[in-house]
């Protein structure tokens, strides 16, 4: 155990159990019920083990089972958190039910074609009678929809909620998974006419409704106040957490910057304020009982922040984790940041587990641990003498040590990495720290019927807006501005964080020695990254992707991928997004050819022949026919068939050994007639949306 940081000790060892849960459980080596009860049983030994270690007086003893005793709760943690969703699942499976009730919990997002919105569905309609569920769900309507619902309007829904589907691509977005960690295990896309909206004016109690309303509140004051509509987009992003009126060209900038994240409420937001709170009322500290309320205001005004931003649980989190600094600040003699930052984790994980597994959560720790260790070593690499000089050095080396502490992390899960952020960082570190307080002053302000103050601060606001929007636009001017297609997968992760954990160890310990450690661990990174990008370099590889409204086949010979497609997909940027660039900058692609059809191809594993019908692909001994389907006895491996028509035929004519696919492009009742067709005639059907995409080797 840390001495001087017990509560980083228990963190990690609560994480461990954590990881060790999940793990698992995601193999079905336990399922979450003996799992639950198995550890409550240990626990429970090891409770007693602790004590009997304690009244001996066997302090070491005691420790080793307290840890112990940590990573068994975080595993118990994980398998009640999982126990919870799995009977989320089995409430609306084991009943058939025609119509659900539910109630609005979120305001609706607006995505590219939908709106989205959280929602708790109450009851469900079977057997002719209403049973109680209350289970979490995701729903979309269009984006065009006649009626959209407010928070905490009442949905009577004709139809079921489905369960998410996992990926059925490699390195495609787990989705289900990502709603999973937020305690979402149903969807459903409603269309027009397929529900009703009923008012529920009773909000008594729930503070989460309160919240909405008062977020919406803050929306029509900053809609009121700033003129600026790039203003307007980025104020309500920042302190809303709502991206809808955003421009896309706003988007890039701040991608390109390396700034993205501060589009999003997070733990950052969270901390400015922090920050300025304590900085503009530390001199409350020194009155007659000051510090209590220097407590008070400070707790007071991050909680109305909070309430502002509608209560996500990533403010929830980094609101709890300012809560705990402050208390610790005032209360402790000796407050380690480290500790104190390790303690926020401990409660936040115990909790909501599941907190652990969410990208946010992630990186917002890992800067902070980042600005805690890394920011002395990187500032005292330089002293400036002036003012200004120490103060933009200050800012960026708080940005290096941020990024450095993420950088693994952002590539594993965006694969690209903003080469100017060193450049942008300090300017827009330094305007959002006037940005986010006087948003929020103008939100207290408008509390107070004086126009002209309103205008008076709705201007500064404009202006700070105004700065940041400008500084994060120069990096695309620049060359090289943003490097993609950086692939890192988990065991590269790992080594370059030992690399840099031994690297920070020598120097804090100065026992520099240990600095071999760390370069021997850099030289493993090299040669293990080197020798998988060799294999995947020499190794061709084909693919018969699964996506909605296309057929799409890729074949990779070295850094060139070849995709064989429908005509719509070369324009679909979203689909070759979210379907296929994940993949393929994980196999190393640095060119994307599309195969036109009529045109015979040939490359080294790859021939095309253009038939009436369709094409005939061969791929290093496999025979793909990708088109309308055609009766043939032919040796061929894969009949592909796109074509979304109605089969008409009585009888599917193959070889013994075809197997059919069935499309993206092919609609559900097309689907389930050649499914019937297929199986009468004793062939293999695949369903490319329901089973996954096929690799061919």
């Amino acid at each position: 155990m840390l001495p001087r940081v017990p509560f980083v000790s228990f963190v990690l060892v609560f994480v461990l159990g954590i990881i060790a849960g999940d793990f698992l459980i995601s193999r079905n080596l336990f399922d979450t019920f003996s799992i639950s009860y198995v550890e409550t049983v240990v626990i429970l030994a090891i409770a007693a083990v602790s004590f009997l270690f304690y009244q001996k007086r066997n302090y070491s003893g005691y420790g080793k089972c307290c840890l112990f005793f940590l990573c068994v709760s975080g595993m118990l943690c994980i398998g009640l958190r999982n126990s919870d969703l799995n009977k989320d699942i089995e409430k609306l499976t084991v009943n058939k039910y025609d119509f659900y009730e539910a109630v609005v919990r979120s305001l609706p997002e607006k995505r590219l074609k939908s709106l989205r919105i959280e929602v708790l569905i109450q009851r469900i309609y079977t057997n002719k009678k209403w049973v109680r569920v209350d289970v979490k769900a995701l729903l979309s309507i269009p984006l065009a929809a006649s009626l959209v619902p407010s928070a905490n309007d009442i949905l009577i829904v004709k139809g079921n909620a489905e369960q998410t589907k996992p990926p059925m691509n490699p390195e495609e977005f787990d989705y289900k998974i990502y709603l999973w960690n937020k305690g979402i295990v149903w969807t459903d896309y409603l269309p027009e006419g397929s529900y009703q909206v009923v008012k529920n004016q009773n909000i008594s109690g729930n503070i989460k409704l309160w919240s909405i309303q008062i977020s919406e509140w803050a929306d029509q004051q900053f809609r009121t106040n700033l003129k600026d509509e790039k203003s307007y987009g980025l104020v309500k992003a920042m302190l809303l957490g709502r991206r809808d009126d955003l421009l896309s060209d706003q988007i890039d900038d701040y991608t390109a910057s390396g700034t993205v994240h501060i589009l999003s409420v997070s733990g950052m937001h969270v901390a400015i304020i922090f920050i300025v709170l304590t900085f503009l009322l530390g001199w409350l500290k020194k009155l007659k009982g000051g510090k209590y309320l220097y407590l008070s205001v400070v707790i007071s005004l991050l909680c109305f922040y909070a309430l502002v931003t509608g209560l996500p649980p990533s403010v929830q989190r980094a609101t709890l984790m300012c809560i705990v600094f402050v208390l610790a600040e005032v209360f402790s003699k000796k407050n380690n940041g480290i500790n104190t930052l390790a303690l926020s984790a401990f409660i936040i994980l115990l909790i909501d587990p599941q907190a652990l597994f969410d990208v946010g959560f992630q990186l917002s720790y890992l800067a902070m641990i980042g600005i805690f260790l890394l920011y002395k070593p990187i500032y005292s690499i330089w002293s400036p003498s002036g003012r200004l000089l120490r103060y933009l050095w200050q800012i960026t080396a708080l940005s290096f040590a941020a990024q450095l502490a993420t950088f693994p992390l952002s590539l594993y899960y965006f694969h690209q990495f903003p080469f100017y952020f060193w450049l942008v960082n300090p300017f827009v570190i330094t305007f959002t720290n006037g940005l986010l307080p006087a948003a929020l002053l103008l939100l207290l302000t408008c509390l107070v019927p004086l126009t002209a103050l309103h205008l008076m601060v709705g201007y500064i606001v404009d202006f700070l807006s105004y700065l940041t929007n400008f500084s994060v636009a120069v990096p695309k001017a620049l060359p090289g501005y943003l490097i993609e297609n950086l692939y890192l997968d988990k065991a590269e992760v790992l080594i370059l964080y030992a690399a840099l954990f031994m690297f920070w160890f020598a120097y804090n310990s100065r026992e520099f020695e240990r600095l071999k450690y760390g370069v021997l661990l850099i030289l493993i990174f090299i040669v293990y990254s080197s020798s998988i990008s060799i294999q995947t370099y020499v190794s061709p590889k084909g693919m018969i992707h699964a996506v909605p409204k296309h057929a799409v086949m890729s074949f990779r010979e070295r850094n060139k991928m070849y995709i064989a497609s429908d005509k719509a997909f070369e324009t679909d940027t979203n689909a070759y997004k979210f379907y296929i660039k994940n993949y393929a900058v994980s196999e190393g692609v640095k060119d994307i050819i599309f195969l036109k059809n009529g045109i015979i191809s040939r490359t080294e594993n790859l021939s095309i022949r253009h038939l009436d019908s369709g094409d005939l692909f061969s791929w290093r001994g496999k025979i793909i026919y990708k088109g309308n389907y055609i009766p043939t006895n032919s040796a061929i491996d894969y009949e592909f068939i796109i074509s979304p028509r109605y089969p008409k035929i009585k009888i599917v004519q193959a070889h013994l050994n075809t197997i059919f696919l069935l499309s993206g492009e092919i609609k559900k009742k097309t689907q389930e007639r050649w499914t019937d067709l297929i199986s009468k005639g004793n062939h293999h059907a695949h369903n490319l949306l329901s089973e996954g995409s096929i690799l061919l080797p």
